[in-house]
């Protein structure tokens, strides 16, 4: 006979309840799982479709997105796709970062990079200089050390300056090994603009400063450090972020004054030999340019110009 629920006992009513709330807990969690499952299938399905289209859609010049319209529809929507071809963000840049730069000191530093190509007998040596605008010269500040493997001569060795648009011929006006600083008289770049080549008259602990560069095979960088200290012998010691392809680049304040150039990187002690600290950055301080020496020399390779060879 089927008994009625007035005629559980009590104890047994609580057993009952508590196995009904197990239960139904247990489903719910079973459900609760199924939809999580269902919904990373769904998310997993939409990142495949994404990543189809990337390599699907032609690339974002004018004739990769005209490929996608017929010939009356590119006439119609001309105005919109140069709009586009403008304004886009997925293609060059002019080294990365397209209208979208906050700080004086970073625009400055992004603006005036550019690279520096030095040949010597066992290839190309590469690294990253500084466009300013000096007493009616246009000059390139780099690291003297991407010259190491042969010392170059003051007003004939040259080097490769490449800026986004443009390739110049820059010739050494200036060359320190000892500070390592080493710096190009070229003409006038288009493509970047001039930093003022003004010093920084004193160097805080602390001191924020701003650096680009082109490290490895990056496009340009841009690096936040502070000042820490005094470095080997005369370098500077910024807390920040370094490794190859960044000699030479330029240090700023915030207030886009020039401190220093980007020399080396720290090499500590570690289990198993010497390990590189790169967290730890050497500057050479502008500071330590001897003016009057790059005055001569550019008003020497002005009166040599127009000799022959």
């Amino acid at each position: 006979m089927r008994k009625n629920w007035k005629s559980y006992p009590k104890t047994n009513k609580k057993l009952l309840l508590n196995f009904c709330l197990i239960v139904t807990n247990r489903d719910f969690s079973r459900r609760i799982t199924i939809m999580e499952t269902l919904r990373k299938v769904k998310n997993a399905l939409i990142y495949l479709m994404g990543v189809v289209l990337i390599f699907a859609t032609p690339s974002c010049t004018s004739d990769g997105l005209n490929g996608l319209l017929g010939a009356d529809e590119q006439v119609k929507y001309a105005p919109a796709l140069q709009e586009i071809i403008d304004d886009q963000e997925c293609c060059f840049m002019e080294y990365g970062v397209k209208n979208a730069v906050e700080g004086r000191a970073n625009k400055i530093s992004r603006e005036s990079a550019v690279l520096v190509h030095v040949q010597q007998s066992s290839g190309r040596f590469r690294g990253t200089g500084t466009y300013f605008k000096y007493r009616g010269h246009h000059i390139v500040v780099t690291a003297a050390h991407i010259w190491a493997e042969s010392p170059p001569t003051i007003l004939t060795s040259g080097a490769l300056i490449e800026a986004p648009h443009e390739e110049v011929i820059g010739k050494l006006v200036y060359w320190d090994p000892y500070v390592d600083i080493a710096i190009l008289r070229i003409p006038s770049l288009e493509s970047r603009k001039a930093a003022k080549f003004v010093r920084d008259p004193q160097y805080a602990v602390g001191e924020t400063v701003v650096y680009s560069g082109f490290p490895g095979q990056n496009s340009l960088l841009t690096f936040v450090g502070e000042l820490a200290g005094d470095g080997y012998g005369t370098d500077l010691a910024m807390h920040s972020l370094a490794w190859g392809g960044s000699s030479g680049s330029g240090v700023f304040d915030i207030d886009g004054r020039f401190v220093g150039v980007v020399s080396s990187i720290m090499v500590g002690r570690g289990f198993f030999g010497p390990q590189l600290v790169g967290s730890i950055v050497y500057v050479a301080p502008a500071n330590l340019i001897d003016m009057q020496y790059l005055r001569q020399n550019l008003q020497k390779l002005k009166e040599k110009k127009n000799a022959r060879f």
